[in-house]
């Protein structure tokens, strides 16, 4: 058999392949439902480390057990924890990464924030200052102060270095906005531009943005509100005429983590929802 043979080639190809997450310490903020959970599965399948956050107790104790069930062996813990208040927003987020960096062993590898609240939405004629600013303060401030103490912190939180990470999220409502949305879409907006500010300030630490479409998550479900008649106008607005899957949407911040050369950049995942 000739040396080049193609399944020796491939072989080879496999065997030279690392895994990129196995043994990283991970981080997932908001990682006890919909994309943020899938995520922390997703790392725990690649034999991370991996410790995510709740708001309450007793959902992070049941999905902390899930994940021990589905990867017996594999090392998740977590942390409880209130996003919703500016006056303890930062002593909460440190609080966050002092037992992550704790329960770890040490320094992360790898921060995720997947944390949203259920914004409603209102007519533009209907505008307040208290409206558009409250869903700022999850989704924008937090991944600020993240930012923040890693910077004021070199290397206490998340090691200085090019093979680690912070991925936050937007929707596609930044790019294609719907009726009533202003306050989504400004904060989406405000997201992904300051990603891409923080990839500079937190250099060599990789800084992304996924943009994820229409996801099967709980605030979707909750968002339709049991009318079937919604989701299928939902699917047929993409190319693939699917609703993506929270599993499917978890291999963007995957790739976030793996890749040493993705940094400062926005990752659109829409099925397809651009170009219809």
């Amino acid at each position: 058999m000739s040396p080049y043979h193609p399944k020796k080639l491939l072989f080879f190809a496999i065997w030279l392949i690392p895994n990129f997450l196995e043994n990283r310490r991970v981080l997932i903020i908001g990682g006890s439902s919909g994309l943020g959970f899938a995520v922390a599965s997703a790392a725990l399948a690649n034999g991370s480390r991996v410790h995510i956050t709740s708001m309450t107790a007793s959902k992070l104790s049941s999905k902390i057990s899930t994940l021990q069930s589905l990867y017996p062996g594999a090392h998740v813990s977590g942390s409880v924890t209130d996003l919703s208040s500016t006056e303890t927003l930062e002593g909460n987020l440190q609080s966050v990464l002092e037992a992550a960096t704790k329960e770890t062993g040490e320094a992360l590898d790898h921060i995720a924030f997947t944390a949203g609240d259920s914004a409603a939405l209102f007519p533009l004629a209907e505008a307040t200052v208290e409206k558009a600013l409250k869903p700022f303060t999850v989704r924008y401030l937090s991944s600020l102060l993240v930012g923040k103490l890693v910077a004021a912190n070199p290397d206490k939180y998340l090691k200085s270095s090019a093979s680690s990470s912070i991925t936050f999220t937007s929707g596609i409502g930044v790019r294609r906005p719907s009726p009533g949305a202003v306050a989504l879409v400004g904060v989406g907006g405000a997201v992904e531009v300051l990603s891409r500010s923080l990839a500079v300030d937190l250099a060599p630490i990789r800084v992304n943005v996924v943009v994820f479409g229409r996801v099967d998550t709980e605030l979707l479900q909750k968002s339709v509100g049991g009318r079937p008649q919604v989701l299928e106008k939902l699917k047929a607005g993409t190319l693939t005429g699917q609703i993506g899957t929270p599993e499917g949407a978890a291999e963007a911040y995957l790739f976030c983590m793996r890749s040493a050369l993705a940094t400062g950049q926005d990752f659109v995942i829409d099925n397809g929802t651009m170009a219809k």
